[in-house]
């Protein structure tokens, strides 16, 4: 795996590969398409609940939840090398950012199931894993308990865009090859 930077994504500079003609593409992921962080915030809320209400209370400090969303944060970069080590082996893989925060893409055609453990690779060592690890952390320490919450919610919640990209992978036929060509998904 090869990583180039692209710098700022001015809606034309991602590489692009010659697709043939019965390539279908993807639905684009848009702002609207934040509505899927309703079930998201949800099931976050229901874990912070539980936790809560059945493991023995949540101890919530201001300072704490501001180094959490510092330290989340600082882990963007991290988040597109995890989809980066995904990619097939020998890939080129460009790493851009926009107004939204950093993007990663690469050419190489790969399996459509692939493409869901490239899309939720990420989600579950940044996100899931820190969750279960605040689930069962007792709310006596403090400053860790409360860096994992909101860690795990700003790397689950910034995910929503793969997460979108999984539900319409899923339609998909199992032998289905996906390539990136552009800013657009295609699949064959």
């Amino acid at each position: 795996m090869k990583i180039k930077w692209i710098g700022k994504y001015d809606g034309n500079n991602l590489p692009k590969v010659e697709m043939e003609a019965d390539a279908k593409t993807l639905p684009e992921v848009t702002t609207k398409s934040a509505v899927i962080l309703l079930p998201i915030l949800l099931i976050f809320a229901l874990c912070v609940y539980c936790k809560s209400v059945y493991f023995g209370g949540i101890a919530f400090s201001k300072v704490n939840w501001m180094i959490g969303i510092i330290i989340g944060l600082l882990f963007f970069p991290v988040h597109e090398f995890l989809h980066a080590i995904c990619f097939p082996k020998g890939s080129n893989v460009f790493l851009f950012y926009t107004m939204q925060g950093l993007g990663t893409t690469c050419t190489t055609p790969m399996t459509r199931n692939r493409f869901i453990f490239v899309n939720l690779f990420p989600s579950m060592i940044l996100g899931v894993v820190p969750l279960i690890l605040f689930m069962v952390i007792p709310h006596t320490y403090t400053f860790l308990s409360m860096t994992l919450c909101v860690f795990n919610l700003l790397n689950i919640g910034g995910s929503y865009a793969d997460y979108l990209n999984i539900l319409h992978l899923l339609k998909l036929p199992k032998n289905a090859t996906i390539q990136i060509s552009g800013a657009k998904i295609y699949w064959k």
